[in-house]
C-alpha cells in the first residue's frame, strides 16, 4: 500500500518541479497574463462600428475617426475660439487666453470613399471633412513605420503604450514615412478628390485647432459646448479620472498607460486629456488681446500628460515645446502625438471651378493684389495725382466716391453687427432670469405638494404623486435650459474681445441711447446693459469670471 503524499508537500513538490524545469510560478504565470498583449491592443483595443482603419506595415493598422466641420461653402469656415480663461491661474493668460480662429477641411463628402460616408452626420452635405487619429500613435505603430526589422510576433506591453520621446522632426518623419508607405503599399486605402487623379490624402501633425476641435467632440457636441471654459460633457456619473490619465492630489504617476485605457470623448476619440501630451503643427504663439501674438516660438504642445495635474489636460491649455535643446532635438518622456488626414484646399478635378464659383458668388471678382504698403483710397489717391488727362481723372474720382461709400457701408455694418452682440447679451440676461424665476416658483410649489402628499391617502395621494414626478421633470428641463442659456451668454460676453474699443463703446453707447425709457422695462435693461459692461470688460482684460459667479451675478439682484 503506497503512502499518500501531504496535500502541502504535494503543492511544495509542484513549484520545486516548476523550478527545475524553468517553468513560472503561478503568480509569475498570472503576471505574465496580465502585461501579455494582443495585436490589436497596439491600434484600436476599442473597435467601433464607424471607425476607419488604415493598414500599416507588419499587420498592424491605424484608427481614424472623421471630423465635421460645418460650413456654408469652400470659402465659408467655422468660427472657433480655442484656449482656455482659467480663472484659478490669471498669470497664464497670456499663455492660455481663448483667441478668435477658424477651421474648415478640404474634403467633400464626395471625396471620401463611400465606405467612409456613413461615419458623416446627416447627410454629409454642410460638412467638411478631415480625419483624426483615434488614439496616440502606439510603440508598436512607431516600430512597425521606422524600424524595418519589426515584427508583430515581437511585442510587448510597452509597445500598446503611447510613443513618446520623440522629437516634433522625427514624428513629422513618421507621417512621411507612412504616406509614402500607403502610396506604395495601399493607394486605395486614401482618399481622393473628384476626378482628380494627382491629388490625394496625406498624414501630418493637427494644427492647434484642428486638435481642439476634436478634442472638445468635435461636430458632436453643440457650437455653444464648444465656447465652455473647459471640457466636453460627462457621460453620467464619471468624473475627469475617467476620461485622463494625470497626477491627482500630488499622487506620482509611475509612466504612461496603455493606449484607450480611459473613456472616450463625444467624437470617440482616447486620451486627448492626459496619457501623453501632444505635439501640433503650429508654433507657439502668445494669446494676447484675443488673438495670437506674432512670434512664432517652438511647438505648441496640448493635452497634457500623466506627469500634469487636473488644470493641465484641459484641451484649452497651450504649452511651449522647443525644437532644440542644448543637446539636441527636444524631446520628452511624457510627449508623443497623434497625426491627421488629410490634403490640399486647391487640387485639380472638379474643385477649380467649385472655387470660382464661391468667390463670384461672395460677390468678390479675383484681381491683382494691391501694394502692401497703400490701402485702396491711398492708391486711387496715387493714381489721380498721375492722372494723363482729364477724362481718367474724372473716371478715377468717381471710382474713388464709389469706394468710400462701399466703405461707409461696410463700417456700418460692423457697427450694426456690434450693437447686435451686446443687445443679445443684454436679453439673454432676462432670459435667464425668467428660468430662474420659474425654476423657484415650481420648487415651491413641489414643496407644498410634497407636504401635501404626506399628509393625503388613496387617490388624492396618488394624484399628487404624479403631480410631483411632472414638476421633477419640470424641473430638470429648467436646469437644463438655464444651464445652455448661461453657455450662450458668456459665449456672447467672450465675443465682445474680438471687438475693438472704439467699436465696442459705440455699441454700448447706441444701446443706452436704445434703453433710455423711464418705465420698468427700459429701467431694467439699462441695468442689464451695465451688468453685460462690466462682464465684458473683465473679458477683454484678461481677467474673466468663473461660470459661477456670473450665474450669482446675474441672478442675485432677483432673489436677494
Amino acid at each position: 500500500m503506497s503512502r499518500l503524499v501531504p496535500r502541502r508537500s504535494a503543492l511544495a513538490l509542484f513549484l520545486l518541479l516548476c523550478l527545475a524545469l524553468g517553468g513560472a510560478a503561478p503568480a509569475q504565470a498570472a503576471l505574465a497574463r496580465k502585461n501579455a498583449v494582443q495585436i490589436e491592443d497596439l491600434y484600436n483595443p476599442h473597435p467601433a462600428e464607424d471607425d476607419i482603419l488604415l493598414p500599416m506595415p507588419g499587420g498592424l493598422k491605424m484608427a481614424f475617426r472623421l471630423a465635421a466641420v460645418p460650413a456654408r461653402g469652400l470659402l465659408w469656415d467655422m468660427p472657433l475660439r480655442p484656449g482656455r480663461d482659467d480663472i484659478a491661474n490669471p498669470g497664464r493668460a497670456y499663455y492660455d487666453r481663448r483667441f478668435s480662429a477658424a477651421l474648415s477641411a478640404p474634403f467633400t463628402l464626395e471625396d471620401l470613399p463611400a465606405a467612409w460616408r456613413k461615419a458623416a452626420p446627416g447627410d454629409g452635405g454642410a460638412y467638411f471633412f478631415y480625419l483624426v487619429a483615434k488614439y496616440e500613435v502606439s510603440g508598436g505603430q512607431w516600430r512597425a513605420v521606422m524600424d524595418s526589422r519589426f515584427s508583430a510576433d515581437d511585442i510587448s506591453a510597452d509597445d500598446a503604450r503611447p510613443k513618446t520621446r520623440v522629437s516634433w522632426y522625427e514624428a513629422v518623419e513618421f507621417t512621411r514615412r507612412y504616406t509614402e508607405w500607403l502610396l506604395k503599399n495601399a493607394p486605395d486605402a486614401l482618399p481622393r478628390f473628384v476626378h482628380d487623379k494627382r491629388n490625394v490624402g496625406f498624414l501630418r501633425l493637427p494644427t492647434e485647432t484642428e486638435w481642439e476641435y476634436a478634442a472638445r467632440g468635435g461636430q458632436n457636441v453643440g457650437s455653444q459646448q464648444l465656447l465652455q471654459e473647459d471640457f466636453f460633457p460627462f457621460a453620467e456619473s464619471c468624473t475627469l479620472n475617467d476620461y485622463a490619465v494625470f497626477r491627482q492630489g500630488g499622487a506620482f504617476v509611475e509612466q504612461t498607460a496603455r493606449i484607450g485605457s480611459r473613456r472616450p470623448n463625444p467624437l470617440g476619440l482616447y486620451d486627448t486629456a492626459g496619457n501623453a501630451a501632444e505635439m501640433c503643427m503650429d508654433m507657439f504663439r502668445f494669446s494676447i488681446g484675443g488673438r495670437l501674438h506674432g512670434s512664432a516660438g517652438g511647438v505648441v504642445r496640448k493635452g497634457g500628460s500623466y506627469l500634469s495635474d487636473a488644470a493641465a489636460v484641459m484641451p484649452g491649455r497651450r504649452e511651449e515645446v522647443p525644437f532644440f535643446l542644448a543637446d539636441g532635438p527636444a524631446s520628452a518622456q511624457d510627449l508623443g502625438f497623434r497625426p491627421v488626414l488629410t490634403g490640399i484646399n486647391t487640387p485639380g478635378g472638379d474643385r477649380p471651378d467649385a472655387l470660382a464659383a464661391a468667390w463670384h458668388a461672395a460677390g468678390e471678382q479675383p484681381s491683382s493684389p494691391l501694394p502692401a504698403a497703400r490701402n485702396p483710397l491711398e492708391e486711387l489717391d496715387r493714381l489721380l495725382a498721375l492722372a494723363p488727362n482729364e477724362a481718367v481723372r474724372s473716371n478715377l474720382q468717381q471710382l474713388r466716391a464709389t469706394l468710400k461709400e462701399n466703405n461707409i457701408i461696410v463700417a456700418r455694418q460692423k457697427q450694426l453687427e456690434a450693437e447686435s452682440l451686446l443687445r443679445t447679451g443684454v436679453y439673454m440676461i432676462e432670459t435667464i432670469r425668467n428660468y430662474a424665476s420659474r425654476q423657484k416658483a415650481l420648487e415651491n410649489q413641489r414643496g407644498n405638494m410634497a407636504a401635501d402628499a404626506q399628509k393625503a391617502q388613496g387617490d388624492n395621494r396618488a394624484r399628487l404623486l404624479e403631480i410631483i414626478a411632472l414638476a421633477d421633470r419640470g424641473l430638470e428641463q429648467f436646469k437644463v435650459s438655464l444651464d445652455k442659456s448661461l453657455t450662450f451668454y458668456i459665449s456672447k460676453v467672450a465675443e465682445t474681445c474680438a471687438l475693438d474699443d472704439a467699436t465696442f463703446t459705440d455699441a454700448l453707447g447706441q444701446l443706452e441711447k436704445d434703453f433710455a425709457g423711464q418705465d420698468p422695462f427700459n429701467e431694467n435693461m439699462r441695468r442689464n446693459l451695465t451688468l453685460f459692461r462690466e462682464h465684458a470688460a473683465r473679458w477683454r482684460k484678461s481677467a474673466p469670471l468663473s461660470r459661477p459667479a456670473v450665474r450669482t451675478q446675474l441672478l442675485e439682484r432677483r432673489f436677494q
